[in-house]
């Protein structure tokens, strides 16, 4: 077993993602992205329910790589709400944003605050995205990085803004806390498994603008090719845009949009977690080349950060040893992302 370069690790991402095909895309077929409905597994709790989602979570992460959440029990007015936040802050002038840009000097915490359009972050690429995002992230733990440590708008300036962000992203960690023992039976392990290591779980919440382009060339995105890093991502999105690239299908696939679900997909972290037992699937954001600005907003959630994620022990044996030494998000993730 090798010892885990984050940066190495990236930089043979990045080189792959710019030699990804992008060009023929197809329509999703039905079962090409699984839908799985939650709502018998919370209203119960019980042994069946709990291994009927765990069944289909393991065809879902195995074989796509991605599925459609619903029965979640975020409601559609927390969604409106969260939604109409983000316009709320995106269509502020451009000088209100760039008070709050991210990695500005003044400011002692990176990763939070306003993405501008054309940025080359998350993911870096040697072209800009084509998008502009407001980024809120909870990390506590050694850097302790708490919600009041981010760059919030002034109350005056865009009332209820923070209360209303902070509301949608207390309840979608709920959600994904509440998603632990499903993945943790889909892997073969004991519910509580996943416990230890989200006890102060990491999250960053991007609110993201699409404006709408008119021309586009070939190798350019709304967000470029790229797999997340995360545990899992959960998104929630106004309109289609987000694409897949499918295993099974050996193709690239427009994900539908399905109304009061989000779309769910494993991120690098559980892929090395399960020793590639999970699949970590590349997609990117298509340009939004209709009249209206389109919006997403994906929930990034990992474990605590400085907890060490040793290959879970259903998914390595003497004939599949481990593939990856126990790594945590700052041993990994932090430092590709210039944290």
């Amino acid at each position: 077993m090798q010892q885990f370069d984050p940066t190495q690790k990236e930089t043979q991402l990045r080189l792959e993602s710019e030699s990804w095909d992008t060009q023929n895309l197809e329509p999703a077929r039905d079962g090409d992205i699984p839908v799985i409905d939650l709502e018998d597994y919370l209203a119960s709790g019980s042994e069946r329910a709990l291994q009927a989602a765990a069944d289909q979570l393991l065809r879902a992460c195995t074989k796509v790589g991605f599925y459609c959440l619903k029965g979640h029990g975020i409601t559609p007015r927390q969604l409106d709400s969260v939604f109409t936040q983000a316009r709320r802050f995106l269509d502020l002038p451009l000088e209100s944003k760039m008070a709050l840009k991210m990695d500005r000097p003044d400011w002692p915490v990176g990763g939070v605050g306003y993405l501008p359009f054309q940025n080359r972050k998350l993911p870096a690429r040697n072209k800009g995205n084509a998008n502009e995002a407001y980024i809120v992230k909870r990390e506590l733990g050694p850097r302790d990085v708490s919600l009041d440590k981010n760059q919030w708008p002034r109350e005056q300036d865009l009332p209820e803004f923070r209360r209303e962000v902070e509301n949608y992203a207390t309840a979608i960690e709920g959600l994904a806390m509440k998603l632990l023992p499903i993945y943790a039976r889909a892997l073969g392990m004991a519910e509580d498994f996943f416990a230890p290591g989200f006890k102060s779980p990491l999250y960053r919440l991007r609110m993201t603008k699409y404006a709408p382009i008119k021309q586009t060339a070939d190798d350019e995105f709304g967000i470029a090719p790229h797999v997340d890093s995360t545990f899992i991502t959960i998104l929630a999105q106004d309109s289609e845009g987000l694409v897949i690239y499918s295993e099974q299908r050996q193709c690239w696939i427009k994900a539908p949009l399905i109304e009061n679900t989000f779309i769910v997909n494993t991120g690098e972290l559980l892929k090395q977690w399960s020793n590639d037992y999970f699949i970590s699937v590349k997609h990117f954001a298509n340009n939004n080349t209709g009249a209206y600005p389109r919006y997403s907003i994906p929930f990034f959630f990992n474990a605590s950060a400085d907890y060490p994620m040793e290959c879970i022990p259903s998914c390595c044996s003497e004939t599949r040893p481990a593939k990856y030494p126990p790594v945590s998000y700052l041993e990994s993730q932090s430092v590709v992302q210039g944290e």
